[in-house]
């Protein structure tokens, strides 16, 4: 190989070593589960893991493993999750619920939500 052609190849193997590195930080930073919140408006009086909750806005905020419900800024309930894949992307974010209970919070625009772990 000449030496023109080791520069060029030196420089192709550089620059995919680069866009690979910044490839897997992009998939890395898109597949955490942490730091998540929404304004979710609950209807009607239900339940979080047995703790009474009333109507109104709240605002739910998740880390990798616990949820906190808080309304007004004041701590409202905090639940331990978790996350799953979702088939599609939701346009809306939304709350799953089984009677009066919550057992999910469905973000959005994200790839994944969460389960209320059972209490």
């Amino acid at each position: 190989m000449t030496r023109s052609k080791m520069v060029r190849f030196s420089a192709v193997v550089a620059a995919l070593v680069f866009v690979l590195s910044i490839g897997m930080k992009t998939v890395s930073a898109k597949d955490s589960k942490s730091d998540t919140a929404s304004v979710f408006t609950i209807q009607n009086a239900t339940s979080l893991a047995g703790q009474s909750i009333a109507p109104g806005d709240y605002k739910v905020s998740v880390t990798e493993t616990q949820l906190t419900l808080s309304k007004d800024g004041k701590v409202v309930a905090q639940v331990p999750v978790q996350w799953k894949d979702e088939t599609s992307k939701p346009h809306y974010s939304t709350i799953v619920t089984e009677g009066n209970k919550i057992t999910e919070f469905h973000f959005g625009g994200k790839a994944r939500f969460v389960t209320v772990s059972a209490s």
